[in-house]
């Protein structure tokens, strides 16, 4: 698998908890303004989000992950580059060295 392929689908699976999150907060009585703010720190993943038309190399990619593109259009989720190097979430995923982990 591609990294392109598995940080599209990890953003996917993530836009899917965001708006479960968002639906539970909302039902809480918490007032969101409908738009969540989503780093990607893999430019062909968010080619693949924002650019909807068939690419032959992702045809393979399942019909599921393609969840992340309707929010986008749909104004619920916007993607932006985020460097790796400023990504904040690789604490919790990657092995990161003691200068990083600072």
């Amino acid at each position: 698998m591609s990294t392109t392929e598995a940080e599209y689908i990890a953003a996917s699976d993530a836009t899917k908890e965001l708006i479960w999150l968002r639906h539970l907060l909302e039902s809480m009585g918490v007032v969101t303004d409908g738009l969540t703010t989503m780093k990607v720190d893999n430019q062909g993943a968010i080619k693949l989000i924002k650019n909807p038309e068939y690419h032959k190399r992702t045809k393979h990619i399942e019909i599921r992950y393609h969840f992340i593109r309707e929010k986008y259009e749909d104004g619920q989720i916007e993607i932006v580059y985020v460097p790796s190097s400023d990504q904040l979430a690789d604490i919790l995923t990657k092995a990161l060295s003691k200068e990083s982990f600072i």
